[in-house]
């Protein structure tokens, strides 16, 4: 069994053997959303025990690596934002500074508010 990432879903993939062809075959087991992957009846009653077993170990490490990646932009802000400064410090960027620029207010306005909202800033 493996899972094959596609934009916004996983598949999840079992591999059989096709002794007729003398290759293995790839079946479409189900497939999850990536955002917020839960595992529906359907897909649950058509796994074997342990492929089952297989996906629990996936979804954990899944999440896990979710957790590692907020994790690392969080730690790695500081030296991000310092980079930015300097980048849009280079008056020769014009339009696409501008544009960028533009893009980062909002965020950096949800950023704040969830500061504000758990207590992190005044």
């Amino acid at each position: 069994m493996h899972f094959r990432e596609r934009g916004n879903v996983v598949q999840i993939i079992r591999t059989t053997y096709d002794a007729a062809s003398k290759k293995g075959k790839n079946e479409i087991v189900g497939r999850l959303q990536k955002a917020n992957p839960q595992v529906p009846k359907t897909l649950e009653s058509a796994l074997k025990a342990d492929e089952r077993k297989e996906l629990a170990a996936w979804l954990d490490g899944y999440a896990t690596l979710g957790r590692l990646k907020r994790e690392l932009a969080v730690r790695t802000l500081p030296e991000q934002l310092g980079l930015a400064e300097e980048w849009f410090g280079d008056k020769n960027k014009g339009d696409e500074a501008r544009v960028l620029a533009l893009a980062l207010i909002p965020a950096w306005s949800q950023l704040r508010a969830a500061l504000k909202r758990n207590g992190f800033i005044e």
